[in-house]
């Protein structure tokens, strides 16, 4: 597999114009198999592509097959469903219905065909939701006459139900997503997929909004480093308790530090802020995010033990928020070592 801090690069870049994406696919297709498009509308400047990696396990068992992949009739490998749920799961599609249409079983009851139709929906790079809908099916008497192998038209009418449904998904993915091909080589799938999914840039919007609702939202972070969130939104407090808290909030805000950035506030505090926005993002981007700290600041844990995504993601929304506000706060390793 490729350089892991190469693939890391490629997870930390934020695409906002057509010219940028092409020269990331470009770059991504010596390490992954992208299935980025090629061109988009890029219409709302808040809204970015980012990159999550789906990898595939290629050790075989006797049979040529693993829980990952299995061999197709033309000598190529297919992804079992459970991978294609995962690179669904990583680019933000949502099933929203999966059923049978058709069911026919012969006068044993075994099954001899079968319909399926999945319905999914997915946020475009311009803000719209797309949706669609696929059909894939399972035909008995079409496997009779095109495999030779009895044992692969048994294994296939056995797992019958998962390889419609399975093409039903692949298919519903490449209308919500770039074409996700069919069949692979080994050699192909050591290279991990590279998924496309649209993330907010919180920091756009911030800077959309006037100076007044900039210094708001300033506040009320910093009425949540303080503890008192609850009482931002006029809960259990007095009116005159909700202004000692304001003013408090706002003596927090106006503190001075050594240290300040172009919009008047402490690398500390920007810090913090930058931390807080990963608090309404979904679990793999602030996984990847702290995995990212981790490697960029050089942080190792006193006790020698390696940080895993597993090992973050067992721990308390908190707990991460405030990890990744110690890590921001951390001078990057390369600015340590001069």
């Amino acid at each position: 597999m490729a350089n892991n801090n190469a693939l890391l690069k490629l997870t930390e870049e934020r695409i906002d114009s057509n010219e940028a994406l092409q020269t990331f696919v470009e770059q991504a297709k010596a390490v992954t198999i992208p299935l980025f498009p090629e061109t988009v509308q890029f219409t709302d400047s808040a809204l970015k592509y980012g990159a999550a990696l789906v990898t595939v396990d290629t050790k075989l068992d006797t049979y040529g097959n693993n829980r990952d992949i299995y061999k197709n009739e033309s000598g190529g490998y297919c992804l079992h469903l459970s991978k294609l749920n995962e690179i669904a799961q990583q680019s933000g599609i949502i099933i929203t219905d999966s059923r049978i249409l058709e069911r026919k079983t012969d006068e044993q009851g075994r099954v001899v065909f079968i319909s399926h139709q999945v319905r999914g929906k997915l946020r475009s790079i311009d803000g719209s939701i797309k949706e669609d809908v696929a059909t894939g099916k399972y035909d008995y008497f079409r496997d009779k006459e095109k495999y030779s192998k009895e044992g692969q038209i048994k294994s296939r009418r056995t797992h019958a139900e998962a390889l419609a449904e399975s093409n039903a998904k692949t298919r519903l993915f490449n209308k919500l997503v770039a074409k996700l091909p069919t069949s692979f080589t080994i050699d192909e799938l050591k290279k991990p997929f590279l998924i496309p999914y649209v993330l907010e840039d919180k920091d756009e919007l911030l800077k959309g909004l006037p100076k007044e609702d900039q210094l708001a939202i300033k506040r009320d972070l910093a009425r949540k480093r303080l503890g008192l969130a609850d009482t931002i939104y006029g809960y259990n407090s007095a009116p005159s308790q909700q202004k000692q808290i304001e003013d408090a909030a706002v003596t927090v805000m106006e503190e001075e530090e050594p240290k300040k950035n172009n919009l008047g506030i402490s690398t500390e505090e920007e810090n913090h802020i930058l931390a807080e926005e990963f608090r309404d993002a979904d679990q793999k981007e602030r996984t990847e995010k702290i995995l990212g700290l981790i490697e960029l600041k050089g942080y190792q844990d006193p006790t020698n033990v390696p940080f895993t995504a597993q090992r973050i993601e067992k721990n308390s929304l908190d707990t991460q928020i405030k990890f990744i506000e110690k890590l921001l706060n951390l001078p990057d390793l390369v600015e340590e070592l001069k």
